[in-house]
């Protein structure tokens, strides 16, 4: 099994101070078949979610087949690595950060599509940040300032355990 960690990087901060995941967020990814060339393209991944895997009595967040004759399923578990996975605070601009992991069983994340993030700012204030868009702005009553965030990208990277 590879476990696959999901690394952002958002280029422009103005008057952040972190970047987070909201609770019961959901991941947008393309993923390939590790052993060939089919891909699924804008996969929506619910860490809520759990699906038995066939012959076994274990469960993942999601599941496929490659081919309806294939014996085994593809499959993929959502989960936080303790000391590696964090927020992104406003020092990590322009630097990739591990903000979640995948354990990944025949497939393998190509893309992920940024959604909402929840956004603090250095005045204190919190807002949804939709990154859809690859950017965002807002203005922060309490620091009498914008915040923004400019340019979004994402990375895979194997990790080992």
């Amino acid at each position: 099994m590879v476990f696959i960690l999901l690394c952002v990087k958002l280029e422009e901060m103005e008057n952040v101070e972190s970047v987070s995941l909201p609770p019961g967020a959901h991941f947008v990814l393309d993923v390939k078949n590790s052993v060939g060339e089919d891909v699924r393209e804008g996969v929506v991944i619910d860490p809520a979610e759990q699906h038995d895997l066939d012959g076994s009595r274990g469960t993942a967040n999601f599941v496929l087949k490659w081919d309806r004759s294939a014996k085994h399923q593809a499959y993929l578990n959502v989960e936080a690595v303790k000391g590696v996975t964090r927020n992104i605070s406003g020092e990590d601009a322009n630097q990739f950060v591990p903000i979640m992991g995948f354990e990944c069983r025949g497939l393998e994340p190509i893309a992920y599509k940024p959604d909402v993030f929840i956004v603090r700012s250095k005045g204190g204030q919190t807002f949804e940040a939709d990154l859809s868009e690859g950017e965002w702005a807002d203005f922060d009553e309490k620091l009498g300032e914008s915040v923004s965030i400019m340019g979004v990208s994402a990375e895979f990277r194997t990790h080992k355990r």
